[in-house]
């Protein structure tokens, strides 16, 4: 027998006037390009009732500026909320030193140890 996955999706609006990037997990091992002072947002899945999150390095010339948690929009299935299920983690970055910068994430719950078998997620940010 067949597990059907649903796949989340999520679409949020950006204030208007903004020119800021979306980078989501199919950005993952990628190089963006953004303007010194610009900021971007990161929206990566996260199974927060089972504990776990993303918890982000970034290199000198980021900050994170604010995360939030959203419940996911289905696509297939109009299920406006599935508890203990995926959430989008969003993290709002801004860069604020020109040339090569790095954002390097990790998937796992707060309690347990590395094992370096967790989900990762990396992004190279070339500021201009």
């Amino acid at each position: 027998m067949f597990n059907h996955w649903i796949i989340p999706m999520t679409v949020h609006a950006l204030p208007s006037g903004t020119n800021s990037k979306i980078i989501t997990e199919n950005d993952n091992g990628k190089i963006i390009s953004i303007k010194n002072g610009d900021t971007f947002y990161l929206r990566l899945n996260a199974n927060t009732g089972a504990g776990y999150l993303w918890k982000l390095n970034l290199s000198n010339g980021l900050s994170l500026l604010e995360t939030k948690y959203y419940q996911p929009e289905y696509t297939e299935k109009k299920e406006s909320h599935l508890y203990g299920g995926i959430k989008i983690q969003e993290f709002k970055i801004k860069a604020f030193a020109k040339g090569n910068q790095q954002v390097y994430g990790i998937y796992q719950r707060s309690w347990e140890k590395e094992t370096s078998k967790e989900q990762t997620f990396s992004l190279n940010v070339d500021v201009v």
